[in-house]
């Protein structure tokens, strides 16, 4: 009997080189081709955590690794993969979460709901979280993901790894030439640092367009993005007060 078997990090790179394929026909055209890219990642992005997980124990990968029937337990889900990791001492920031919840929503919404898919938007959270695993994978010095990829699929992956630094790199260019803001100022439409420039009271983002108004902190008097701040005083419709994180965060704990 013909059988096909793939133990988890194969598994894992198998189902990156299908999302990287499907990644190749939707840049040739085929639009439609993401949505299957988008699942075939999110398999890959799910099995390469566990697969990071199994090298402390391969035991740990089951939500009850004392179990006497081991064959039979679910294994763990991916935010568990991450917290693991993370009790390990494994750093991930904000930005690779956020993606991740995005990313996971998205892969949702396919498999069980109507979905909406912006392919610009699609594949620059691809392309941050390929560079995380990148990143997170040197450390480890593990797998090195990119000798696992088909030769035929390589230009892809490099796509996806390098083409969103170099946008990046490319905004951050274009807000500083524009009067560039301090690099901890982060965009609230992509949160990108350091890619924000002002103009005429209004915040633009170089990496991905956003545009917010800029909005003076009722407290200290600092200007902010708008949709950055939380309403303060809305008494009146015409004299709403914004008060910074900062701020509210000191006033809420004297």
């Amino acid at each position: 009997m013909k059988k096909v078997e793939l133990n988890l990090l194969d598994n894992a790179v198998d189902s990156l080189n299908e999302a990287l394929s499907k990644y190749q026909q939707g840049n040739d055209g085929d639009l439609k081709a993401f949505k299957f890219s988008v699942l075939h990642f999110s398999h890959f992005f799910e099995l390469i955590l566990k697969y990071y997980v199994s090298l402390s124990h391969e035991l740990l990968i089951y939500k009850n690794p004392f179990s006497k029937k081991i064959s039979k337990e679910n294994t763990i889900g991916i935010w568990d993969a991450v917290q693991f990791l993370k009790n390990e001492g494994h750093e991930f920031d904000r930005e690779f979460m956020d993606d991740l919840k995005w990313f996971k929503e998205l892969r949702n919404n396919i498999e069980h709901h109507e979905f909406s898919l912006d392919v610009d938007l699609a594949k620059k959270v691809l392309g941050r979280l390929m560079q995380t695993f990148n990143e997170f994978d040197s450390i480890l010095g593990e797998v090195d993901l990119k000798s696992k990829v088909t030769s035929e699929l390589m230009e892809q992956f490099d796509i996806l790894a390098d083409e969103y630094k170099a946008n990046v790199r490319r905004a951050v260019e274009q807000a500083k030439e524009a009067g560039g803001l301090e690099e901890d100022y982060y965009c609230s439409g992509c949160d990108q640092a350091g890619t924000l420039s002002l103009k005429n009271g209004m915040y633009i983002c170089h990496f991905c367009g956003e545009e917010s108004v800029e909005v003076d902190c009722c407290v200290c008097g600092v200007s902010f993005p708008k949709d950055e701040l939380m309403v303060w005083n809305d008494d009146s419709e015409q004299y709403v007060d914004y008060i910074c994180q900062g701020c509210e965060s000191r006033i809420q704990n004297m």
